[in-house]
């Protein structure tokens, strides 16, 4: 695990700059390659071959890359170029990618078991290519001007080279989901490439191609195997991807919340594997603590676990330093206890984690599925709905007086679940947070428009929510927040759900075994009680979330009070009249308060 960085001319100061930035994801070894047309740096986590051998960037015949990532299946690659006639001097996977792209070009990435951002210079032909894995596990950022190429796995490093202007439309998105998605960051010229996605860049006539290598849609070959098939066939692909994740050359840990996913990652790996180590943040406040379930799991499977609570004190020491962990506008509060339990990791001398993100995107984990498809369905069958919607224009001044808690929060909500005519409009309205009042923030309303519904409601319209969360939620939050969280603290973050194999298997399963008899990830559960009781594995799933309104009304408002002051893009006195409702006690959708505290820490951070 590492980062990387480089650009399309030669400075030297310019990289030693960018690569220091980025210091936390690799401070064992660092290195530089220059010619007249190009600058690549790394700084290296040192988790497969310890030696000077892997050192980057690496060099073989016209080819010299960078590497940031896991290719969990390297020997078996190894082996097969070997019998091509290539030799190898480490037992990296790093000398294996590159080589494996000097054979077969981007037909090597079908291959790579894992996760990564790649990049490799051809000095024959003046070609950068960027790759960067399936799923978006590792990050990968690029800024292009038409003249300068510049890329980074964080955009702090990219700030090196100049000063950048916010984009709104990125800012506008925060503000309505907590984060950033797709190939949007938050400023001007600067890119995400995308998951799944490999870009080449022409150094002579500076131009840039991006193509697309792989896509989860193209597996939704649903099966017709029995039920007990499939339990059978999905244990040994999980077993397979989850041992994969435990190569390496340092001790490696498992972050356990009690949840069936990560249960079940602890548990084969503890049956398949042995002498695992778990680690788990608890909370005083009961509705949020799942450190007792978690320590249920770990006394059941024999690992060794180790628990911590986080205290509002404890939370206000990371929150110092949240919005420099995540350097753009970040709303996920729980990247607080990521950060912690990655320290806690890190501090018993664990080197690698592995997380177990993913199980609620490919089998229907999250409460909001069939709660957004029953009130889907109900609003879809309303007739007049635009009429409706129109008509509480006039109707809401007298709502209003009705004394019903949060009256003005629910008729917005309704108005605007009134005028959604699809599926996608549906799910995208009960996720936002700030929705027409955006305008009120000065800012443009956004419209994603990125219809995942299309293909997935062919099967179920939950199916078509799981994709959009697979391409925008997962990716551009709950990736980030594991990558910035593990990284900070320099250790290696991993994704034994996320592999590919896995994935490519669960979009074959039929929807009625993701979500059966009113039971979310019902097949999963099912082959997790091969391995622990049933009491443990159904009882109702909690978020990996904080006591933010808790801990905000009481103890931490005095940072609202520090930092809602005037702001050049946003409207901050609206901003302040929802605090003053807040410290009233009137009902605030606390996330709304949150949201912009995060943008005014990382303004005054960044910007």
């Amino acid at each position: 695990m590492c980062g990387i960085v480089g650009f399309n001319f030669k400075n030297q100061t310019l990289l030693d700059e960018m690569k220091s930035s980025i210091i936390h994801r690799g401070p064992d070894d660092n290195g530089s390659y220059f010619d007249e047309n190009i600058s690549l740096g790394h700084v290296r986590l040192s988790i497969l071959d310890l030696s000077t051998l892997a050192h980057q960037p690496m060099q073989f015949d016209n080819l010299a890359m960078v590497y940031n990532g896991e290719v969990y299946n390297f020997q078996e690659i190894k082996n097969e170029l070997i019998k091509y006639g290539y030799s190898f001097s480490s037992n990296s996977d790093s000398e294996v990618v590159l080589k494996a792209f000097h054979k077969w070009r981007f037909d090597a990435i079908s291959k790579f078991r894992g996760m990564f951002a790649i990049a490799i210079y051809d000095k024959n032909i003046k070609k950068l290519y960027l790759i960067r894995d399936r799923v978006g596990i590792k990050p990968l950022y690029y800024y292009f001007d038409g003249d300068h190429f510049i890329f980074s796995s964080e955009i702090r490093a990219i700030r090196k080279y100049k000063k950048l202007n916010i984009d709104k439309f990125s800012l506008s998105e925060y503000f309505q989901f907590g984060y950033i998605s797709q190939n949007n960051s938050i400023f001007e010229n600067t890119q995400k490439l995308l998951p799944a996605h490999y870009l080449e860049f022409d150094l002579n006539t500076k131009t840039l191609n991006i193509e697309k290598y792989w896509a989860v849609e193209n597996y939704f070959k649903i099966s017709n195997k029995n039920e007990d098939e499939i339990i059978y066939e999905l244990e040994q692909i999980l077993i397979e991807g989850i041992k994969y994740r435990m190569v390496s050359d340092v001790p490696v840990g498992v972050f356990l919340s009690g949840g069936v996913d990560s249960s079940l990652v602890s548990a084969i790996l503890q049956k398949h594997y042995g002498n695992i180590h778990t680690f788990t943040i608890g909370f005083k406040e009961e509705k949020y603590n799942e450190a007792v379930f978690a320590k249920q799991v770990a006394n059941h499977i024999g690992s060794k676990h180790t628990e911590e609570f986080l205290s509002v004190f404890k939370a206000k020491e990371i929150l110092k330093n949240f919005v420099d962990i995540y350097d753009e506008p970040f709303g996920d509060s729980s990247g607080i206890p990521t950060f912690l339990v990655s320290q806690i990791a890190k501090e018993n001398g664990v080197k690698v984690v592995l997380s177990a993100d993913g199980g609620d995107e490919l089998f229907c984990g999250y409460e909001r599925y069939w709660w957004s498809y029953n009130l889907g369905n109900k609003f879809k069958k309303l007739p007049f709905k635009r009429i409706l919607a129109k008509g509480m224009d006039v109707l809401n001044p007298i709502f209003m007086n009705i004394p019903i808690k949060n009256m003005e929060h629910k008729l917005g909500f309704l108005q605007n679940l009134l005028k959604t005519s699809s599926w996608n409009e549906i799910y995208e309205t009960i996720l936002k947070q700030y929705r027409e009042d955006i305008k009120d923030l000065n800012l443009e309303k956004l419209v994603k428009n990125k219809d995942y519904f299309k293909f997935g409601e062919q099967i179920h319209p939950m199916q078509g929510m799981m994709l959009w969360d697979f391409y925008n939620y997962l990716p551009d939050d709950i990736l980030v927040k594991m990558d910035r969280a593990t990284m900070a603290n320099s250790i290696e973050g991993r994704e034994p759900l996320l592999d590919n194999k896995i994935i490519e298997y669960a979009a074959t399963i039929p929807f009625e075994y993701k979500y059966k008899n009113n039971e979310s990830k019902y097949i999963l559960k099912k082959v997790l009680e091969n391995y622990l009781p049933k009491e443990m594995i159904y009882r109702k799933k909690m978020g990996f979330g904080i006591p933010m309104f808790e801990w905000f009304k009481d103890d931490l408002i005095e940072l609202f009070e520090e930092y809602f002051v005037d702001d050049d893009i946003i409207n901050m006195s609206y901003v302040r009249e929802l605090l003053y409702q807040f410290k009233q006690g009137k009902y605030v959708n606390i996330n709304k308060l949150w949201f912009v505290l995060v943008y005014k820490m990382w303004k005054e951070k960044w910007y």
